[in-house]
């Protein structure tokens, strides 16, 4: 059975954070007089989100406030007891613009050709409702035909309930589908186990079925 629906991850995959995280991260605590450098920030930000991501209790909350706790976890080396309330609410409001992504390189090229072929194309994300308006702002929304938004729906990657809940929604057998992203463990991994065809993005190359860029799905998908 061929491939009919491309499903593609998006922080990390389709878009990343721009210039990075530690340096909006960064830049922006220091507008409130938390000193700490991009490097600092970056580090604490990816130590933190790991573990508050792993938390399933913490993960189950509501979307905020799970950003909340990993801009908190974050800053605590460096606040001194100063609020961290407004800092957040900035951050919270600039990770929900454009203009702090950057798409991936051939990304928008691509899957125009891939629409133009006849592929349905889907985004399938553990991410948060501002995934929305970050697409819309980088121009990339309408290349879609479905936006799958984990807090959205109530799961997310790897749990196979994800994956079962596009096929509904697409009406697509396992075998149609093709996911792209980042993620070993829940993009290429959950993939597989859910009966997808899997291609993991970016490096270091763990598996043979990885791509480093987007122009490389063309002599994927005919």
């Amino acid at each position: 059975m061929s491939i009919r629906l491309l499903t593609v991850d998006a922080a990390g995959t389709l878009v990343r954070p721009w210039p990075s995280v530690g340096a909006v991260y960064g830049r922006t605590a220091r507008e409130y007089g938390i000193e700490a450098t991009d490097e600092e920030v970056d580090q604490n930000f990816y130590q933190s989100f790991g573990k508050l991501q792993t938390c399933k209790a913490t993960n189950d909350g509501e979307e905020k406030e799970f950003w909340r706790q990993v801009v908190t976890e974050t800053f605590r080396p460096f606040s001194r007891d100063k609020d961290i309330e407004p800092l957040f609410e900035d951050l919270w409001n600039l990770f929900a613009r454009g203009d702090c992504w950057k798409l991936a390189e051939g990304a928008s090229d691509t899957l125009n050709t891939l629409r133009e072929r006849g592929y349905e194309l889907a985004v399938l994300s553990n991410n948060d409702s501002r995934l929305r308006t970050v697409l819309a702002d980088l121009q990339i929304d309408q290349a879609f035909d479905h936006l799958f938004i984990s807090s959205e729906m109530g799961c997310e990657k790897p749990d196979m309930e994800i994956f079962r809940k596009v096929e509904a929604a697409t009406d697509k057998k396992p075998a149609e589908i093709l996911h792209l992203g980042d993620s070993h463990s829940r993009d290429f991994l959950g993939a597989r186990h859910a009966g997808w065809s899997a291609l993991l993005y970016g490096e270091p190359r763990l598996e043979e079925d990885q791509i480093r860029s987007f122009s490389e799905l063309l002599g994927r998908l005919p």
